[in-house]
């Protein structure tokens, strides 16, 4: 198994100065309807999720990939693509698989009906037009089609059974999310189903996908889902009232705030940020709209455009030295921010006027900064990978940086710590 790697997890957990700890939201580009609770025009929240419509076309780079050596993103044929490492059955068929590899349609998946798609550290999901969800990758228990399937192609998640079982077809699902070993979506009824690792990485125990069980019934006015985030090992819910909840966890919390407690798959309120939860704000104040985090860091944007963080030192917050880093708290410096995706120790973050800006930690792989710094003029979409950073400007062309040893961000391959152009050409996600 580790030839095909570039560099085993261990590996690169350990370069990337983590310390042996334990694997898109936030784009612009989706768009999709507002819920009736979220009234704020000012900014685009690209993450919410329609509340009683069906899944929305995504294309383009993904918006919720956490792959460590391979770009995803959909075409706006209604195809899958991957580039970068695709063997190991990344791209959906082991007999044509490679290594630093430009864009390769995924196998297995009906032509031209793909959505959305998400990443985790080596398998993928993808949604389709019918609101069924497909799996492929290196490991079936974590893209949930849990049993091998015929030259590696995508194989429709099924419920409580793996693929090739004899239960349900997972269908209604409107939007999906990843954390590194898991995945997640949110049916046309609210309900929210959950498949892969359940070892606090927020999947489940059983084959294929189960219901998330215990949160608020969501045929109750305000409790849907309107949006949801795979963070590193947990992933983020936002119902309709505001309130944030959050399953997995394991880590020492890891993307939570507040040293919260790895839960595995039953669901918990996020009470650090419960300042700003909109039930506690005051009439007209600012209220979360999304959150998202990577290793010992997180963030979340405000519906006035700021952004809070907190993390496990102050290289991970990016606010500097003068304030405590474990307490969520504003950040200076970025403002009418409208989207925001973390990799593994940072985050890129995008503005109403279409400017990139990003902060990492001190071991960050994409080499931002530690404090708010813009990184580019004209972007129209983006994506973060565990260790690399890659958009498009409204030109057309692709830029990237960081981790890069299969070629996510082009040729030549290796670490890249300052922003160049991708060599591959990038037309089929493009906006």
């Amino acid at each position: 198994m580790s030839k095909p790697f570039s560099v085993s997890r261990r590996q690169y957990l350990g370069a990337a100065g983590l310390l042996g700890l334990a694997g898109f939201v936030g784009a612009a580009q989706l768009p999709v309807a507002t819920s009736a609770a979220y009234k704020d025009r000012t900014h685009a929240r690209s993450v919410s999720i329609p509340v009683n419509a069906g899944p929305v076309f995504m294309a383009g780079l993904s918006v919720n990939a956490r792959m460590v050596d391979t770009g995803i993103g959909v075409g706006s044929d209604g195809n899958a693509y991957v580039w970068g490492l695709t063997n190991i059955a990344i791209n959906g068929d082991t007999l044509t698989d490679g290594v630093q590899q430009p864009p390769t349609k995924v196998a297995g998946i009906p032509d031209g009906t793909v959505l959305q798609v998400t990443g985790q550290i080596y398998d993928a999901n993808a949604l389709d037009k019918n609101g069924t969800v497909w799996g492929w990758g290196t490991f079936n228990s974590r893209n949930g089609t849990d049993a091998a399937a015929p030259n590696g192609n995508a194989k429709q998640i099924r419920i409580n059974s793996a693929w090739n079982g004899s239960g349900p077809i997972l269908d209604r699902i409107t939007a999906i999310s990843s954390t590194e070993y898991a995945g997640a979506g949110i049916r046309s009824d609210g309900t929210v189903w959950h498949w892969g690792s359940p070892t606090g990485y927020g999947g489940n125990s059983a084959p294929g996908a189960s219901q998330l069980l215990g949160l608020p019934d969501p045929s109750v006015p305000g409790n849907r889902p309107v949006y949801l985030k795979g963070a590193y090992t947990n992933f983020f819910l936002i119902l309709e009232n505001g309130d944030v909840y959050y399953w997995g966890g394991t880590g020492g919390g890891d993307s939570l705030p507040g040293a919260l407690a790895n839960v595995d798959s039953t669901p918990a309120m996020v009470t650090p940020l419960s300042p700003w939860f909109k039930r506690n704000v005051a009439a007209g104040s600012p209220y979360i709209i999304a959150v998202d985090g990577g290793i010992n860091m997180g963030g979340a944007i405000l519906s006035n455009g700021q952004m809070i963080s907190w993390g496990s030192n102050y290289t991970r917050t990016g606010r500097g030295t003068t304030l405590t880093p474990t307490v969520p708290d504003v950040v200076p410096g970025l403002s009418n921010i409208k989207s925001m995706q973390f990799g593994f120790t940072g985050v890129a973050t995008m503005n109403s006027s279409g400017e990139l800006w990003g902060y990492g930690a001190s071991d960050d792989y994409g080499r931002f900064p530690q404090t708010p710094t813009r990184i580019d003029t004209n972007v129209v979409q983006y994506a973060s990978g565990q260790g690399f950073y890659l958009w498009q400007k409204s030109d057309g062309t692709f830029w990237g940086r960081g981790y890069n040893p299969q070629g996510s961000i082009g040729l030549p391959t290796g670490q890249i710590n300052t922003t160049r152009q991708v060599s591959w050409n990038m037309g089929v996600v493009a906006k």
